[in-house]
């Protein structure tokens, strides 16, 4: 059993946890991804740390080691995740469900949860906004489609002959910018470039020349810049979508998402007090703040016409000095 010393390239780390499924498959030991990290730090002597090797979280690690060929992930209809070994079949591991046999693979079942009859069921489980958007849209000229690469559900309008629409009327579609990765490189770089303090410019710029995987994630948990770095990239890709629309010709609220996400009411108190209206507004949530934030940046980049059709509540009006 050889440690993982500084310098062991992660191809080792992927080999160790190669042995570490096949010794429990040997022993009929239920191989999820959340069991395997301590058995791999157990086997690598308590050296192994997915940080180190350029991944912000073991998951990550696991799916990069999936994506290299030396595993499988595979989604039980529990919803957790099983790691095999390239040639297996899920039917021929032992799971709480299964037990070792040689049978052809078969397709997953989700589990549903039952109904109580008069009331509501909240599902335990809830499915990808891609995947539940290609099940129920009502569009009945649309194609759906699972993308095996890249693990998500596409869907597009096709005509009566079964072939994608662009190909008969491209008049009704607008080639979207992507914002590639040389492109969010070089965003980060600049962003990078801002920063006051000396020591973390270096340290971050350092990150971005390694080609590990996460790395300028990882530097960014440990200076605590994480969420200021999605801000920045959130308003850069902002701008890239609106400045887009505006030369296409492509109304910009069509490109927002207007829902309002559900937040968990605080706890009652025995003597609870109810706050002004100003008090209220002077600590907005953290949601309504960053909301207000990129309708200013919005509202700034649209021309006169756009901003003549937007709808408001008279009562505002009336919260208005001139």
């Amino acid at each position: 059993m050889t440690a993982l010393s500084a310098d062991t390239p992660v191809l080792d780390a992927y080999e160790a946890l190669v042995a570490v499924i096949r010794e429990w498959r040997q022993t009929g030991r239920v191989t999820t991804t959340a069991g395997l990290k301590p058995a791999l730090q157990d086997r690598m002597q308590g050296t192994f740390s997915e940080q180190r090797l350029g991944f912000p979280t073991f998951r990550e690690f696991v799916q990069a080691a999936a994506e290299k060929g030396y595993i499988r992930l595979v989604q039980l209809p529990t919803r957790h995740w099983i790691a095999l070994l390239p040639e297996e079949s899920v039917d021929a591991v032992p799971t709480k469900t299964t037990r070792l046999q040689a049978t052809p693979a078969k397709a997953a079942t989700p589990a549903v949860p039952p109904s109580t009859g008069g009331g509501t069921v909240e599902p335990t489980v809830r499915l990808r906004s891609d995947v539940w958007q290609c099940l129920v849209d009502w569009a009945p000229d649309h194609r759906r489609l699972w993308d095996n690469s890249n693990n998500r559900g596409i869907m597009y309008p096709v005509g009566p002959d079964g072939r994608p629409r662009w190909e008969g009327s491209p008049e009704r579609f607008v080639e979207m910018p992507s914002a590639d990765m040389a492109t969010q490189l070089a965003w980060m770089r600049e962003w990078v470039k801002t920063l006051t303090d000396q020591t973390t410019r270096d340290a971050l710029l350092t990150s971005l020349d390694d080609p590990s995987p996460g790395r300028f994630r990882s530097e960014l948990n440990r200076l605590g810049l994480l969420s200021a770095w999605r801000a920045e990239l959130q308003r850069r890709v902002l701008d890239l979508a609106v400045s887009w629309a505006h030369q296409n010709g492509v109304n910009v609220k069509d490109l927002l998402d207007t829902r309002t996400k559900a937040t968990a009411k605080p706890p009652v108190k025995s003597e609870p007090t109810r706050p002004t209206r100003e008090a209220a507004a002077s600590k907005p949530s953290d949601e309504t703040a960053r909301l207000r934030m990129l309708l200013h940046q919005v509202i700034d980049l649209m021309p006169l016409a756009e901003l003549a059709s937007l709808p408001i509540k008279a009562e505002h009006l009336l919260r208005v000095r001139g």
